[in-house]
């Protein structure tokens, strides 16, 4: 055993803490924020930087001591994966349903702002890797996470509508949406489980976790819905 290892994990559970704190006292900030006034042009303004402030150190700190350009290479494509998709279904509606982006979210790249490509990528990797520690196979870790990326992606739907983040041509969130955030998170699992990387670092669950909760409160608070 290295002699510094102690102080390496004790070091590791220090910033491990650290980042906790600091997401879950942003996220506390935005909801109460958020509560006061939906329309605070400061807030609307740094989402999409408060999503790339929690979420790349997320991935990075997360990244694996074996496999590293492996889990790296999925991050890439993943995110490419996720844009891709994102862009074909603003463009033909054939994907998610009808709808197009707002200004919230910031620049649009053929339609699509480039975080969402990223942060899709932290939801997936939050869920795969808790449950890539369930004693299961590969379609198995992998189903449980898609089916939790679109369980979050329902929770977020009416709040993302209504701080502007997309908004439908229709009414109601189509099922539509659902089928096509299942099938891609799927992909996205898929392809993680298969990387077999040992889950050590539990900071992009946490950042999903502080997601759900902040949809979740919002959600609720406000009396929104899904149609």
């Amino acid at each position: 055993m290295p002699a510094d290892l102690p102080e390496r994990a004790a070091f590791k559970d220090r910033t491990l803490l650290f980042f906790s704190v600091f997401v879950a006292v942003l996220y506390a900030v935005g909801i109460a924020r958020y509560l006061h006034s939906a329309n605070d042009p400061l807030l609307l303004t740094a989402t999409p930087w408060f999503l790339l402030v929690t979420g790349l150190p997320a991935f990075i700190i997360s990244i694996p001591s074996e496999r590293r350009a492996l889990y790296l290479a999925w991050g890439v494509v993943s995110c490419i994966l996720a844009l891709a998709a994102e862009i074909l279904g603003v463009r033909t509606g054939a994907v998610f349903g009808v709808y197009e982006y707002g200004k919230t979210l910031g620049t649009h790249i053929l339609g699509v702002p480039p975080v969402i490509g990223f942060n899709w990528v932290i939801i997936v990797l939050g869920f795969s890797g808790v449950y890539s520690r369930l004693p299961c196979g590969t379609a198995c870790k992998a189903l449980l996470s898609a089916a939790s990326a679109t369980v979050f992606d329902w929770v977020m739907e009416p709040v993302a509508i209504a701080l502007g983040y997309w908004k439908w041509e229709q009414d109601c969130v189509p099922l539509q949406n659902y089928a096509a955030w299942f099938l891609v998170s799927l992909l996205m699992s898929a392809a993680y489980a298969h990387l077999r990387v040992t889950w050590r670092n539990p900071a992009p669950f946490i950042i999903v976790f502080a997601q759900l909760v902040f949809f979740a409160v919002l959600r609720v608070s406000l009396g929104l819905s899904a149609c």
